[in-house]
């Protein structure tokens, strides 16, 4: 009998109690206890299908009823004995088979909801009529096919395409199953064998895809369709969607899927026109089809015919920048990526006959939609075209000739740097861009993307229609340089702004260029002395039609704009060393061109003498390139550039960074330049050193660096805090709105002057230059080592102390003479302005202009300070690095590894996470670079100690802003706190990259191999000594127990720092480190201590990540990891033995290492002997060789009770927002870190979360 206390009344008023507004909080918490207790009351099931079934009651009342029901089934369907489970189906079924119209949307979902869990648990076990239910409710009307197409859609997603735990966990026999049922017999015969019997769930002959493809062609061709008719084929289209991205081609074929869904696109109705591009999306997103499926699904849609539809669906969904409809909007992005995905599986194979394909209309196509205003619905045809001309079948077919030039005009129009765009310029595809990506970074990325695209797209077809492409390019280029100089003509100095309209104009036109060239340039490489007289004749008279053009270059444009010269620079430069790099004529050319590019500077003009010296030095750059190239021939004449060079610094009056370079740019030519005499090259180089080494030497410099004091004062740091009090500064919020007076512009200009007299940037300079690209072992590399080795002594020492000094003016205490008074404002004048995407106010560029109007005020004066600062820290971490290219003298020094420990590491407590991150940015080549043989002295002891401070860093800075985030007040300004949380992300990041290329052994081989082919060498590299085969690194890591413990420990508190793209590198750097130490090798006594850290400590803190919410969206990767650890360490595994003396190889079974995993485990709330035994028994069914998706989800199941919930969970959030998939690729940027300005240095932009979890550490691991 049922508890009377839980009757059915006494639930109802509960019930009512929750959802009347005027019920007072102590009432509404005793009901909402009640009915959770009555969830698990016996009757529970009973009781809830009754509530649920009364179409009397309220909506939200039959709700509860289901949820009862759907509680049952996920957590208590396996207690219930075969009677109770038969009853509790039936009346789930009953349910299911009852639902009307008049039933609330939300009632039927959930329904269905109930039906997929429970399928998921039990059908093809033993409930096997599912199919035959359906097929029943399929033909009743349009609210049962609903029902029916929210099944077959959402169990199919479960089981295919998300990774749902109760999905994965079943395996084979609910993938058999569902396939079964979708398909027919021809296609797929299925059965799941049930003891000796092959038990079928199909029903009837047709299967899902025939069923749902005959009710979407009997869907009204005209757009006033019923609600309940579109709503059916919307769901219709869904149920496919899911099925095309895993069911075999041939049943698609079958069942004439693709004219049913294609059907569609004549629809005029927004709604389905989505849907039906989703499905189609989906099934040509999949891997690439063979010729048969080829012809057979992606040959229709290119055809002529279906092609017309297409444009017409894309022509009626263009919109304007000035009014975008979405829904339109929408449509032409998917179709553009439609298109995109129809081209790559086409390009896969050779194209076909005209007569099997007319492929001209669909390629005019994808030019058609390359050429919309919205670049995001443009970058995938432009990706498309990319691709395509990559394969020389494609590239080189007659169908793409015609195709060439209207491409060309495309990505010709569109070289255009828009992230560098002016605010003012609102052109229409800078505003599409900007409406829809709103992050910096991301927006930046993705103009980068499409402008690499369109470089590589001219590539090619300058490649493969050499003299034809290159003239067309050459002519437009030239047209629009000429009124590029008519405008630079006119332009104002006045208002000359660094980057302009006239500028990146200039810019476009000259990367064009410069991409012809490149493909002309893979022409030539591609040529040899068999070359046939009719391509030597090409090549010669396009090298001189180059030249020509390149010559008139020089001749005929004379820009005024710095920064128009200073690209014509880099043109001329890239055509000296690409198209015509054996032509030494022609390379003088561009010296002398360069040369006269050293303009002089006009004060009565601020910003534009900014730009002539920002193209001083980057004239030095270009000249430094181009002496690399033609070192030979520059020596001829080296007498006489040397005086050229003396003149440009008398004349110009060129700044001492200027002078260093050039100076730099002879000391090139001398050491790259091939001789006879090389005693005489020695002697002449060493003329350069030389003064470099009696700078560090001298009495002036050794007596500065004696102590931190002295130093100070030599920069005149101690004078920064008083003159502050003169100006009164800690009175004043803000300092760019105060002019700097005499004093400080006096003390600015004695800073500078005392950083000159150090001989860093010369050092830095000269170091770099004469190490690069040198082969290890090489006679100029000898060279360069005996002449550095003769005084790194002393560089070295002084270059170690200034980097420990200047670390420690960072603690505004520790600068001379301030008092505590003054620590604030030195703290202030230690903090860097950043511009950030989201959280700073104005643009990037009115930062920039910002910062530079204010170098005259006292916040300009603080900013040179801080650059004092950041200057040497740079200099002195370059030349640190740089020294590692020397070698095994350099990494041999006795004392090196103590002094850089103590100098770099130890004092760089005090650095901000942004000075951090470039302190380690430095470090990883310095490590990779150590020859093996010598990682035992050399970085043991620095690996120590840099996982030490930055794991202190790290954990004391995560704590910081944790700290902050939990004093917010109302109104507070939080843009210095998410400017911090930003920084943090990104020195966080680096960290953990570092960190983890340690333990990846795949990387070495990869280094290893890269150092191979630079040092001219073959096999695995520098990877072997005295003959033998070496530790590799990731061994040396991992059994080094100085750097072990501190490695284990830096990676369990990563876990759990609050940003979830470092704390995956970390679970990955996990999951290689645990199968290290359970091997034979390492499974002793010795190791247990490591194998019990991971096991407590590192499995405490991936269980308590997936408790917490904010890693929801990782949980299946901690999952693994504990998973993994739970494997290798705390369970029995097999292990293969030696071979018997009879020649067959025995397995035998190693015990488990350990308990503690299932310890560990067995504390949780709510945890089980069952569940752990359960657990346990289905991770050794997989064995450490299961797959990931198995061995994750046993422990998903496991943990279900204390996982949290993620956000999409709670609201069935949509993420993206919209979005195509493509965009979210093409959003991301290369070879960039960072994005935002620091006085010119960028930081990412990332939201505020939540506080990072703390964990201690273990003091006496491993000894």
């Amino acid at each position: 009998m049922t508890d009377p206390e839980y009757e059915t009344s006494t639930i109802l008023q509960a019930l009512q109690l929750i959802h009347n507004p005027s019920t007072n909080n102590a009432d509404r918490r005793q009901a909402s206890d009640f009915l959770e207790q009555v969830k698990t009351t016996p009757n529970a099931a009973g009781q809830a299908f009754v509530i649920a079934r009364d179409r009397s009651q309220l909506p939200l009342v039959r709700h509860f009823g289901l949820s009862i029901l759907d509680h049952i089934i996920r957590h208590h369907l396996h207690e219930l004995d075969h009677a109770q489970s038969d009853k509790l189906r039936k009346q789930i079924i009953d349910l299911g088979i009852s639902v009307k119209d008049s039933d609330p949307l939300f009632i039927r979902n959930k329904i269905a909801e109930l039906w997929i869990d429970l399928a998921k648990r039990s059908w093809a076990l033993d409930w096997f009529d599912l199919d035959q239910l359906l097929c029943g409710l399929w033909y009743k009307g349009h609210i049962q096919q609903d029902f029916v197409l929210t099944i077959l859609e959402n169990l199919s997603d479960d089981t295919f395409v998300r990774e749902d735990t109760t999905a994965v966990l079943r395996g084979k026999d609910l993938n058999s199953a569902l396939i079964e049922i979708f398909t027919s017999p021809i296609e797929y015969n299925g059965g799941i064998k049930v003891g000796s019997v092959i038990q079928h769930v199909r029903s009837g002959q047709e299967g899902w895809l025939r069923r749902i493809s005959q009710s979407l062609n009997s869907y009204p061709s005209g757009s006033a369709s019923e609600a309940s008719e579109k709503s059916t084929a919307l769901r219709a289209m869904a149920a496919l969607r899911s099925a095309f991205g895993w069911i075999m081609s041939s049943a698609i074929v079958s069942a004439e899927c693709l004219s049913a869904v294609c059907n569609c696109l004549m629809k005029q109705d927004e709604d389905l026109l989505v849907a039906t591009l989703d499905a189609l999306l989906a099934l040509y997103s999949r891997h690439s089809f063979d010729i048969t499926e080829l012809q057979s699904l992606v040959y229709p849609l290119c055809q002529p015919s279906s092609v017309d539809i297409l444009q017409q669906v894309y022509n009626w969904s263009i919109v304007d920048a000035d009014e975008i409809d979405s829904g339109k909007y929408t449509i032409s992005k998917k179709l553009s990526e439609l298109v995109s995905l129809l081209s790559d599986n086409l390009v896969i194979y050779n194209p076909p006959s005209h007569e099997a394909l007319d492929l001209a209309h669909f390629l005019q196509f994808t030019i058609i939609i390359a050429q919309h205003q919205s670049l995001i619905v443009s970058i995938p045809a432009v990706h498309a075209w990319a691709k395509l001309l990559q394969w020389p079948q494609w590239r080189r077919s007659p169908i793409i000739g015609p195709c060439v030039a209207p491409l060309l005009n495309v990505v010709c129009s569109r070289m255009i740097q828009y992230d560098q765009a002016p605010d003012s310029d609102q052109t229409a595809e800078v505003r599409f861009v900007n409406d829809e990506i709103e992050i910096h970074h991301e927006r930046t990325g993705f103009f980068m993307n499409y402008r690499r695209l369109c470089i590589s797209v001219i590539d090619w077809v300058c490649y493969t229609h050499l003299e034809q492409a290159i003239e067309f390019i050459l002519v437009q280029v030239t047209a629009r340089l000429n009124e590029i100089k008519q405008a630079d003509a006119s332009s104002d100095l006045s208002n000359y702004r660094r980057i302009s309209h006239l500028s990146l104009q200039a810019d476009a036109q000259f990367a064009i260029v410069e991409s012809a060239f490149k493909g002309f340039e893979r022409w030539q490489t591609g040529q040899n002395d068999d070359s046939t007289a009719e391509y030597q004749q090409l090549g010669e008279r396009l090298r001189e039609r180059i030249k020509s053009w390149a010559t008139e270059l020089h001749e005929s444009y004379r820009f005024r704009d710095p920064q128009v010269r200073q690209r014509l620079v880099k043109a001329l430069v890239e055509i000296s060393s690409r198209a015509l790099q054996k032509d030494t004529a022609f390379a003088l050319t561009v010296l002398e061109h360069i040369l006269a590019c050293f303009l002089p500077t006009r004060s009565d003009y601020p910003a534009y003498t900014d730009a002539v010296m920002e193209l001083h030095s980057y004239c030095t750059a270009e000249l430094r390139r181009l002496a690399i190239y033609h070192a030979d021939y520059f020596s001829t004449f080296y007498e006489q550039l040397t005086a050229r060079f003396a003149d440009l610094v008398n004349n110009i009056h060129v700044d001492a960074k200027v002078q260093t370079d050039l100076k730099a740019i002879l000391f090139l030519i001398v050491q790259r330049a091939h001789t006879e005499m090389p005693d005489q090259q020695q002697e002449r180089l060493w003329t350069f050193l030389l003064p470099v080494q009696e700078s560090w030497d001298s009495k002036l410099v050794q007596d500065s660096l004696e102590n931190f004091d002295t130093y100070a004062r030599s920069q005149h740091f101690h004078m920064v805090a008083p003159f502050m009090d003169s100006m009164n500064a800690r009175g004043m919020e803000d300092w760019a709105a105060v002019e700097n007076n005499a004093a400080g512009l006096e003390l600015q200009q004695q800073m500078a002057d005392a950083f000159y007299r150090l001989p860093l940037r010369e050092s830095r300079v000269l170091l770099s230059l004469s190490t690069e690209r040198l082969a290890l072992g090489s006679q100029e590399h000898k060279l360069i080592v005996e002449l550095w080795m003769k005084f790194i002594g002393t560089m070295l020492f002084s270059v170690l102390r200034l980097t420990s000094y200047n670390h420690r003016l960072h603690d505004p205490a520790s600068w001379p003479g301030t008092t505590p008074d003054q620590i604030p404002v030195i703290r202030k004048i230690l903090r860097d302005r950043y511009w950030q995407s989201g959280i700073s106010e104005g643009s990037m560029n009115e930062f920039h202009q910002k910062v530079k109007s204010s170098k005259t005020s006292l916040e300009g004066f603080a900013s040179s300070v801080r650059a004092r600062i950041r200057t040497n820290l740079e200099q002195c971490y370059s030349i640190i690095h740089t020294l590692g290219k020397l070698g095994e003298q350099f990494y041999s020094l006795e004392k090196l590894p103590a002094m850089l420990t103590e100098s770099l590491l130890s004092s760089s407590s005090n650095l901000s996470p942004h000075h951090f991150s470039i302190m380690l940015a430095m470090l990883p080549k310095l490590i990779e670079d150590c020859p093996p043989q010598l990682r035992q002295h050399f970085l043991t002891p620095i690996l120590t100690e840099l996982l030490v401070q930055t794991d202190a860093k790290l954990t004391t800075e995560w704590a910081n802003i944790s700290q902050k985030k939990s004093e917010h007040h109302e109104g507070e300004d939080l843009k210095n706190e998410m400017r911090d949380d930003s920084v943090l992300r990104q020195t966080t990041y680096r960290a953990v990259n570092m960190v983890s290329t340690w333990v990846d052994s795949k990387r070495e081989e990869q280094l290893n191999s890269k150092k191979a082919i630079v040092n001219g060498g073959g096999g695995g590299g520098v990877n072997f000594g005295n003959g033998e085969l070496t530790q590799s690194f990731h061994d040396f890591v991992l059994f080094n127990k100085s750097i072990l413990e501190r490695l284990l420990v830096f990676i369990t508190h990563a876990l759990a720092y609050k940003d979830t793209k470092s704390c995956y590198t970390m679970i990955v750097a996990g999951q290689r480190i645990v199968p290290a130490f359970a091997t034979p090798a390492a499974a002793g006594d010795e190791y247990a201590p490591v194998r019990e850290y991971i096991s407590e400590e590192m499995l405490r803190a991936a269980v308590m990540c997936i408790h917490d919410g904010y890693y929801a969206e990782y949980q299946q990767y901690y999952a693994q990891l504990i998973a993994m650890i739970w494997l290798y360490y705390g369970l029995p595994t097999v292990i293969p033995s030696a071979t018997t003396g009879g020649g067959t190889s025995t397995e035998i079974t190693r015990p488990a290492l350990t308990n503690t995993p299932r310890n560990v485990l067995a504390q949780l709330p709510g945890m089980t002997d069952t569940k752990l035994v359960n657990a346990a028994n289905d991770l050794l069914k997989e064995g450490i060789t299961g797959k990931a998706k198995k061995l994750r989800a046993v422990i998903l199941k496991l943990l279900e009770g204390v996982r949290g919930v993620r956000v999409s969970e709670l609201g069935k959030i949509d993420q993206t927002g919209g979005k195509g998939r493509i965009l979210e690729l093409y959003k991301r940027r290369e070879g960039r870190v960072v994005d935002g300005v620091v006085d010119d240095i960028g930081v990412q932009t990332r939201a505020l979360e939540d506080e990072a979890t703390q964990f201690a550490g273990v003091g006496e691991l491993l000894k």
